[in-house]
């Protein structure tokens, strides 16, 4: 490959300059004229030139066309060029050349004498006159390339073009245009929560990130509020461990910071509901005797299980309350002393109120059967249906 240093003609003659020209294309090699539809030419003595790149604002992955117009102006002479070299960006990968439309070979990819090791170099070699007059009045030199994922991402990333003819040598490596190549976009999915969200629960939240790497940051939210921050594995996936504080709806979704290289995206909202955390259960007996006499007093006592910090025990006759309710003392035990104005059978049972995460229960009844006072001979003797006395500490064995 001959030199880049500039040689002049002797004579009237100069090397020319490069024009640079731009055009944009969406997607790979498809050109959107509406976007840039203005090429830029430069002009140096008689010489003209024209540069355009199909498409400045490409994506890793697409494919972009450079293309240079060469023509001589009225009042020149002929000139024969025969060695044009394309410098493009060094992450760009050659795909083919052509000249006027027709495919030609690769020379060489020679960079030995290019000052930026970010550039590389496509050499064309043929014989190609043009002329002022006749035809041919110009050339046009088209190279293809593929944009590789190792680009810089919107920075810009210089082209240039160098020629040998016989009116000298142009050497315009850097004269443009410029490419600056796009964020790769991505894609967050948020997979769905567990059906059986509760408060003070753990639940696994997981979101998918495509066109994220290794160590990339992604966010989950529960409305506006950022509930947590986890990295991507090497599969593109983010988990974190919820654990709700409130319950009700709960508005969810997942977020991909944005890196030097990848766009960043963000899920749709996951609408949850989360349930409150469920009472534990308890189970409340009732003891007492299983006769009585009218006009005697007698015991009813309860026990509440597992033993409760607080709550009430409502001791019910029929359907009648007897008394207030009674506290529940720190053994999860309460009693009564009742005596009965009539005579018949009473069924009594026990109500525990409940508290703050801890359920009510309903004790089993017990049916006492009542008799007058003059009622015989087992007056007053207070046997129980399971086993108690009568007595308030007999019943529970304190």
């Amino acid at each position: 490959m001959s030199s880049w240093h500039i040689r002049r003609a002797a004579g009237a003659f100069s090397a020319v300059v490069v024009a640079a020209g731009f055009a944009v294309t969406v997607g790979a090699g498809v050109a959107d004229a509406a976007a840039n539809p203005n090429p830029k030419s430069w002009s140096s003595g008689l010489s003209k030139y024209t540069r355009t790149i199909s498409n400045v604002n490409p994506h890793a992955g697409d494919t972009i066309t450079v293309t240079t117009k060469f023509e001589r102006k009225a009042g020149g002479v002929f000139e024969k060029v025969w060695e044009f070299d394309d410098v493009y960006p060094a992450c760009l990968t050659f795909e083919s050349a052509k000249v006027d439309g027709k495919s030609v070979d690769l020379e060489s990819q020679d960079d030995d004498d290019l000052e930026s090791e970010d550039a590389d170099v496509a050499q064309i070699k043929g014989s190609w006159f043009v002329r002022p007059y006749f035809s041919p009045k110009s050339h046009t030199f088209e190279f293809t390339y593929e944009v590789g994922a190792d680009c810089g991402r919107n920075t810009e990333l210089k082209t240039g073009m160098h020629y040998d003819g016989t009116l000298g040598e142009g050497t315009f490596n850097t004269k443009g245009p410029a490419i600056k190549v796009g964020l790769d976009s991505s894609t967050t999915d948020l997979a769905a929560a567990p059906s059986d969200l509760q408060v003070g629960r753990s639940a696994p939240l997981t979101a998918t990130v495509t066109g994220g790497a290794k160590g990339d940051t992604v966010e989950f939210y529960d409305g506006a509020t950022k509930i947590g921050t986890t990295a991507l594995d090497k599969k593109g996936v983010a988990a974190l461990a919820w654990i709700p504080d409130t319950e009700g709806e709960h508005t969810l979704s997942a977020k991909y910071l944005a890196t030097s290289r990848v766009a960043g995206s963000q899920s749709g909202v996951q609408t949850v509901q989360v349930s409150p955390i469920p009472d534990a259960e308890t189970r409340t007996v009732l003891l007492g005797p299983s006769t009585a006499q009218t006009g005697t007093e007698v015991i009813f006592g309860s026990q509440v299980s597992p033993t409760p910090e607080g709550g009430t025990v409502q001791f019910i006759d029929g359907d009648t309350d007897l008394g207030d309710p009674v506290p529940v003392d720190a053994d999860g035990k309460a009693s009564i002393t009742h005596t009965f104005d009539s005579e018949g059978t009473h069924d009594i049972t026990a109500v525990y109120s409940g508290e703050p995460g801890v359920s009510g229960s309903t004790a089993e009844p017990v049916t006492v059967t009542v008799t007058d006072e003059d009622g015989g001979p087992d007056d007053g003797d207070g046997g129980t249906g399971d086993g108690g006395t009568g007595s308030a500490g007999n019943i529970f064995g304190s």
